[in-house]
């Protein structure tokens, strides 16, 4: 049968609350397009023991790496395995509603120019876009880093997901790869989706799971860090070292995000040599 969409889905199975959280994923999902049968599920699972307590359906293929733990690296893992013309990257607390994907489907063949999609969580944003979509690369607001699809040749382009972004900031770095590379993104407002916000993560918290208690380097912060606005990252280990390798790719937030205001105009009056230029000094001056 021919793969039409490969929903890759990241759990770390070691609780009940976590199984329940990506069953209920995998149901909704299965449910959410009974008219589309070119659908395959891929779960890149964390914990190796998962399968001495719980169970997966057998249509579901599971995939257990190896490698240390990384979400860009994990997804990449599920990414290689699949053979969907569009691949869905996704967390495990979601709730799919009906027709999601067929809605993103129809602005895709409708408008070939865009290789990248997001849905809307419809408790929040039912009414926030005007029409059936709206090109940008606002991180949760365009770009749901929770459900991110895109065609698979958009990935060949970008030479897949950078594999240094472990956790947090994920979704910003795909947001600039895409205008760097000058691909264009869209929200879809008919395409809905439930986001349970962050229920592994927490429960991972709670758990006192090592990966979040990483130690940072001890290589001298940037100026940047010392500004009143990112107080609140010093106290995390793992949210200061994802930012820390944030800011060697990029350079200062700052001035990325105001760069990448008018990478967006200069993209579509074809100066995507130009917003590669701005951002090539920032990765090299670190600006």
């Amino acid at each position: 049968m021919t793969i039409d969409l490969s929903v890759i889905i990241l759990s770390k199975t070691n609780s009940n609350t976590i199984f329940e959280t990506t069953m209920n994923c995998i149901n909704s999902l299965v449910a959410s397009e009974e008219s589309i049968k070119g659908i395959e599920i891929i779960l890149v699972e964390s914990n190796k023991n998962y399968a001495k307590t719980y169970a997966y359906p057998d249509f579901v293929k599971v995939i257990i790496p190896e490698e240390q733990f990384g979400f860009h690296k994990f997804l990449n893992i599920g990414i290689k395995a699949s053979s969907g013309k569009f691949i869905a990257l996704c967390n495990n607390d979601l709730i799919f509603e009906k027709n999601w994907y067929s809605e993103i489907l129809k602005v895709a063949n409708t408008h070939k120019e865009i290789d990248s999609f997001s849905p809307i969580d419809p408790r929040e944003e039912l009414n926030k876009y005007k029409g059936t979509y709206e090109i940008g690369y606002k991180i949760r607001s365009q770009i749901k880093g929770w459900c991110i699809v895109c065609k698979r040749k958009m990935l060949h382009k970008i030479n897949l997901l950078d594999e240094k972004f472990v956790f947090y900031y994920s979704d910003n770095d795909y947001s600039l790869t895409l205008l760097y590379y000058n691909i264009k993104h869209a929200v879809v407002s008919k395409s809905h989706v439930k986001h349970l916000h962050k229920v592994s993560t927490k429960e991972a918290i709670k758990n006192k799971d090592l990966f979040f208690n990483e130690n940072v380097t001890n290589k001298k912060l940037p100026k940047h860090l010392k500004l009143p606005a990112y107080k609140e990252i010093l106290t995390s280990n793992r949210g200061l070292k994802d930012h820390l390798i944030y800011y060697e790719k990029w350079g200062n937030p700052d001035s990325v995000y105001r760069i990448a205001r008018y990478a967006k105009k200069l993209n579509s009056l074809h100066l995507n040599i130009i917003t590669k230029l701005l951002f090539l000094t920032k990765r090299v001056f670190k600006i």
